[in-house]
């Protein structure tokens, strides 16, 4: 019986202290990771998913568009021949869809004596640090789409692309500048490719906001 026992208490201390190394040991591997940073996996993959999350949600370069967002009244101004240009009117409507990720602009007016509804799509691809700008119109089947950057001081949005030229078929380099006046009225100008590749200004929208009464 005393050797059963003495066998016992000797396999009780192999276990306290095994027990004792292992939970020094652990001890020490978290005071590595709290003062090093030492990789572990599933946190580094908690990092990333933040990460995404972040990237995913609208963030600052979307509250510089909402300064667009709102009822205006808009002059359009564009050419109809060398040194020669008309002006219209029309309305744009813009609200913030897909929970304040994209800024959607409804441009209602007449053409020729026909409807014309223009509608845009403004946001911020936070994963690739880009202006995106969408544009479609109800008398075309092409889609307009530039990407671009905002301005150092934040006021003017300047994206650009490619666009299929009615009179052509053709794709033509297209610019799009957006200025920032003030909270109650900005331009937008769309600059298509001319003759030999020059860049010459086509159309002019000068927006002001619709007065509540």
């Amino acid at each position: 019986m005393k050797g059963k026992t003495s066998l016992g208490k000797t396999i009780q201390k192999q276990r306290y202290r095994k027990e004792k190394k292992m939970n020094s040991l652990r001890s020490l591997v978290t005071a590595l990771i709290l003062l090093y940073g030492i990789f572990v996996p599933g946190a580094d993959l908690c990092a990333q998913k933040q990460r995404e999350n972040d990237l995913n949600a609208p963030g600052e370069e979307h509250k510089k568009l909402d300064v667009l967002s709102g009822e205006w009244d808009v002059t359009v101004k564009f050419p109809v021949g060398p040194g020669k240009f008309m002006e219209g009117k029309s309305s744009c409507r813009a609200s913030w869809v897909m929970d304040g990720r994209f800024l959607r602009q409804e441009y209602t007016s007449t053409f020729a004596g026909k409807p014309l509804t223009i509608v845009r799509y403004l946001g911020f691809d936070r994963h690739r640090g880009k202006l995106v700008e969408i544009q479609f119109e109800s008398t075309h089947t092409d889609v307009m789409q530039n990407e671009g950057a905002f301005s150092a001081d934040g006021k003017t949005f300047t994206c650009s692309g490619k666009h299929i030229e009615a009179a052509t078929g053709k794709d033509v380099e297209v610019r799009t500048m957006t200025t920032i006046v003030d909270n109650d009225s900005f331009t937008l100008e769309m600059i298509y490719g001319g003759a030999e590749g020059d860049m010459a200004k086509t159309i002019t929208l000068t927006h002001r906001r619709k007065q509540t009464e």
